[in-house]
């Protein structure tokens, strides 16, 4: 069931329904990446060598035995050039703060997002000589 779905149920019934939240669950965040990825024939690999990113951590998050922090989810969006409802839902899978266009370095990752500006031209737009 769509999250929107289930929002307009709750708002209707008058007592909650412990049952249908729970068999409404959010995937696991690494299991929406590991979708992602596959559905942009991507390589864990090179996700992995792409951000970076120890190859130990990289696989640990890929696992869900490893918790991304928000940067790190955003270079994953960032990569594959997700839209920006994609990368909203893996903040929220993440339990981290969604993306807010009134602060500057939300405001460029949303732009670099909509505009799909390249990897590594995305970071150096975002984060400038931090990356490096």
């Amino acid at each position: 069931m769509r999250t929107e779905d289930l929002e307009a149920r709750i708002r209707r019934t008058k007592r909650l329904n412990a049952g249908m939240v729970d068999e409404n669950a959010a995937v696991p965040l690494a299991e929406y990446i590991n979708k992602l990825l596959d559905e942009r024939s991507v390589k864990r690999s090179k996700l992995i060598r792409a951000l970076n990113m120890d190859r130990n951590y990289g696989y640990q998050i890929l696992n869900g035995t490893r918790h991304p922090s928000r940067v790190q989810i955003i270079k994953i969006g960032l990569y594959l050039m997700l839209s920006v409802e994609e990368v909203q839902r893996m903040l929220t899978l993440g339990e981290r703060h969604v993306l807010y266009v009134r602060r500057m370095e939300d405001a460029k990752i949303y732009h670099c997002l909509e505009h799909k500006t390249p990897y590594n031209d995305a970071c150096q737009f975002i984060w400038g000589d931090e990356e490096e």
